[in-house]
């Protein structure tokens, strides 16, 4: 009677340790699903397949835009290693005396069935020689972003960076109109944009802004778990 006793004892022991685990297990593997927020976005992060899909709506849309992020977490599940792809066009008009640009820039919608989001674009030529033969190519200046143009007849390439970040670049391409006074561009810009969750579950900090130094021109995410009432 007494090592039945025991023997059950130790059985409800073990069931009750592979509930727990099986528990943990599912807590770990559902911890960056939901809704997070920082100051300037929402961010819904959904499981798809082995993956994790992050899609972040601004508050602002006039000054923020939307975004989507795509990656996987890690084996131990206390980070998120994501890949933000962005896309869109842009139509540019020179001005008469081929020192300034203007126009709007789109960003491809992160949901095919949302409006594309649109800015005003306004630069200023850096300084440079306007060339006879590629008057779009040179410099052109906004805030502190500079985007590098060459002209090779009709054809249009080039990037966008953070001045003083010249190594992650926009990228942009397109074609001058027949008349010379239009650009119409593709651009693509993509980066990694690694998380890390904070031990209560509660936060995923962007690791590059991990001790609050963030790159200049850098947005960081850094997003906050909304408990479900």
């Amino acid at each position: 009677m007494r090592l039945t006793l025991i023997t059950g004892i130790f059985l409800i022991g073990c069931l009750i340790l592979v509930a727990t685990t099986i528990a943990d297990n599912q807590t770990g593997k559902n911890d960056f699903i939901g809704t997070w927020t920082d100051a300037n976005y929402t961010f819904t992060i959904v499981q798809e397949g082995t993956g994790i899909v992050l899609t972040g709506i601004p508050f602002d849309e006039e000054s923020f835009f939307p975004m989507k992020l795509t990656g996987m977490e890690s084996d131990n599940k206390t980070r998120l290693v994501t890949y933000k792809n962005m896309t869109g066009t842009m139509e540019i008009e020179m001005s008469e005396d081929q020192m300034e640009l203007s126009g709007i820039q789109t960003f491809d919608p992160v949901n095919p069935f949302d409006t594309p989001f649109t800015v005003d674009y306004n630069s200023t030529r850096n300084d440079t020689e306007v060339q006879t033969d590629a008057v779009w190519s040179g410099e052109w200046i906004i805030d502190n972003m500079v985007m590098t143009l060459n002209q090779t007849g009709e054809a249009i390439s080039g990037f966008f960076n953070v001045v003083n970040e010249p190594e992650s670049k926009v990228y942009v391409e397109g074609f001058v109109s027949d008349d010379g006074r239009n650009i119409s561009l593709n651009w693509t810009f993509a980066e990694y944009v690694n998380f890390t969750l904070s031990d209560d579950g509660m936060h995923l900090i962007d690791e590059v802004c991990m001790n609050g130094e963030g790159k200049e021109g850098y947005l960081c995410l850094n997003l906050q778990k909304q408990v479900q009432e």
